[in-house]
């Protein structure tokens, strides 16, 4: 069930990510968050706190070990 839909535009609440695509970031230094950005033309962003990000990385990287163990 998607989010939002508006004008033939459906938003869910997930991405999903091919292999190689392009990302980078940008340190907001000022308000202590991280912006993700991900896509060729960076068309989907993520703003988001250190705390989160910490806890997003530290998810991640027990995913990666899981994988790794299969």
């Amino acid at each position: 069930m998607a989010l939002l839909h508006y004008s033939g535009i459906s938003i869910d609440s997930f991405v999903e990510m091919e292999d190689e695509v392009p990302m980078r970031y940008e340190i907001d230094r000022l308000n202590d968050l991280v912006v993700l950005y991900c896509g060729r033309n960076s068309e989907y962003v993520l703003s988001i706190g250190r705390e989160n990000l910490a806890a997003l990385i530290s998810l991640g990287a027990k995913a990666i070990e899981e994988l790794t163990a299969a």
